[in-house]
């Protein structure tokens, strides 16, 4: 087995928003840079100045009708001096009366925000077309990989918060022009695959549609999105040619991109195109019998093995896991 790890951050990037910085307040959707820390309005103040008052400190904050009644306040929160960090932030959604409000939804961990590694855009968009508003949120469990920073998509029906969308969301992008926008999802399931380096693990992304109340995968119905995708890795392959030499590793990048190009032609629809180009480039440019034996076993894997098997398991109109 090869051991050789490189961490990179998770970026992610939601295409159709702008950015938004810490200590922002928006209001109906509206950015409006105030001074620090945000402001808030009249009925939301008592409940925010007695959490407060517990500890916490308001970092960020949307005001937006969430339900299309009453007004909502979507905050994070921040703990200083706690020993649990996955205690550290909280993000809550208030829901006010036109005169006070309360707290009808609260999660902590080690990190969320609205604005935070370029997850944030402008908030409360309506993404699904639903006429509702949504809040986008990026949190953290601590972790370094592309699923321990994920975003969360939240709406609130009959004052209560629902979790509606959760994962690496790479963009938020109206892919079909029907004014309903996409999740752009890396595919993390072979991150770190055969102990590549991570710079070399196999990427792809997933597109889940909103459809009947909530999102399923619906990566075939965008074939200009995928044909467009297949031509940068083919891009990015050629490049990664270059580097490879007898040298153990450095054929990575180019075998990483090889894979990655396989998996995006599954969620095209294309399965056996996958593993047909996979199979062409495996066995063209090694310089090793070291480099042709690795490749083997990995062409037998998405053959046969349990990396067929992750691919063949998605199923057009499946919902997106939330857990």
């Amino acid at each position: 087995m090869r051991s050789h790890t490189l961490v990179i951050a998770a970026v992610l990037a939601l295409q159709p928003f702008g950015l938004v910085s810490a200590n922002t307040r928006q209001t109906a959707g509206q950015t409006v840079q105030p001074s620090a820390p945000p402001q808030v309005s009249a009925e939301f103040q008592s409940e925010v100045s007695q959490l407060i008052s517990t500890g916490l400190k308001l970092k960020e904050a949307v005001e937006a009708s969430l339900d299309g009644v009453s007004k909502h306040l979507a905050a994070v929160f921040e703990r200083a001096g706690t020993k649990d960090p996955t205690q550290r932030f909280e993000f809550r959604i208030l829901e006010g009366d036109g005169k006070t409000s309360k707290t009808i939804f609260r999660r902590s961990d080690f990190f969320f925000s609205f604005g935070g590694n370029g997850a944030g855009r402008v908030n409360a968009p309506d993404i699904n077309g639903d006429g509702l508003k949504e809040i986008v949120v990026q949190s953290s469990s601590g972790g370094n990989c592309w699923g321990c920073n994920p975003t969360e998509i939240y709406r609130v029906s009959n004052h209560k918060a629902e979790l509606i969308a959760a994962g690496p969301i790479q963009r938020i992008a109206d892919l079909n022009n029907d004014g309903i926008a996409e999740l752009l999802m890396a595919d993390a399931r072979w991150e770190s695959y055969d102990d590549l380096s991570h710079a070399a693990s196999p990427g792809a992304v997933m597109i889940y549609a909103w459809k009947n109340g909530r999102y399923v995968y619906a990566s075939r119905d965008f074939a200009a999105y995928y044909r467009a995708e297949t031509e940068r890795i083919r891009a990015a392959i050629e490049e990664a040619k270059t580097s490879v030499t007898t040298e153990e590793l450095s054929d990575e990048g180019y075998v990483g991109g090889a894979i990655g190009l396989a998996i995006t032609y599954a969620h095209a629809g294309d399965f056996e195109r996958g593993i047909t180009e996979l199979e062409t480039l495996l066995n063209s440019n090694a310089k090793s019998a070291a480099q042709k034996k690795h490749r083997a076993v990995i062409l037998q894997d998405f053959r046969s093995g349990e990396s067929a098997t992750k691919l063949r398991a998605m199923k057009y109109g499946d919902p997106l896991p939330l857990g």
